[in-house]
């Protein structure tokens, strides 16, 4: 789909394309597209070659890998953010992404980046920011897979889910079990049992609505401390 005059706002409200200079901002209007997909959705495969980069304006993207049988999910994206910017750097994609739900997308030929990453100073200031971010998001990840139980991440996912709907102690599973699994790091079976093991630090989770009735309980359960709700 060709960005109509409203879409115009929207691509230049995305942090990595906010700086761009303006001559490589009409470039951007012209060459990029808006995608629509429908949930299940590939967007690419681990291995091939980029011809563009996906930036999700909106829904919920899985980045995952697989090896035979086996697959883990390494992140969902649900805010608006690019689809695995390392991706153009090194003109290769580590991993493969899927749409989880209906979602919209931007398309940028990978060739565009490519040049404003050569030539746009402001671009390239807003990619490195991106870069390091991902870095960030990376290690914490990394650490908390490595430091803390299944439980404590379970626990610690709860609160910040939680705080990041709205703080009010009941949300929905943004994601079916089998991926929170995935993203979490244990077998779809452990984290039935795990929700359990939260019952006493008043978690109630029936289908896919979460009631947290003691945050302070269940920031124990995580290692955090107390964790008061979003405001």
């Amino acid at each position: 789909m060709i960005f109509r005059d409203n879409d115009i706002t929207r691509l230049r409200s995305v942090d990595l394309f906010g700086h761009v200079s303006d001559a490589h901002f009409r470039k951007l209007a012209r060459t990029a597209s808006l995608r629509r997909v429908a949930a299940r959705t590939m967007l690419f495969h681990e291995g091939e070659r980029p011809r563009v980069l996906y930036t999700l304006v909106d829904g919920a993207v899985e980045l995952f890998s697989q090896h035979h049988d086996r697959r883990c999910t390494i992140a969902v994206l649900r805010s608006i953010k690019p689809c695995v910017l390392t991706s153009i750097m090194v003109d290769r994609n580590p991993m493969s992404a899927r749409a989880l739900e209906a979602s919209e997308l931007i398309l940028v030929p990978a060739r565009l980046i490519h040049e404003m990453l050569e030539t746009d100073p402001g671009f390239t200031a807003a990619a490195s920011y991106e870069l390091a971010r991902d870095c960030r998001d990376v290690t914490e990840d990394f650490k908390t897979e490595r430091l803390a139980t299944a439980i404590e991440r379970l626990a610690a996912w709860v609160l910040r889910t939680d705080a990041e709907t709205g703080g009010t102690g009941q949300f929905a599973l943004p994601y079916d079990k089998r991926t929170l699994a995935s993203v979490l790091g244990m077998a779809p079976a452990n984290l039935s049992r795990n929700l359990a093991a939260l019952a006493p630090a008043g978690v109630i989770v029936r289908g896919r609505r979460v009631t947290l009735n003691d945050r302070a309980a269940l920031a124990a359960r995580s290692g955090l401390g107390f964790a008061p709700a979003a405001e």
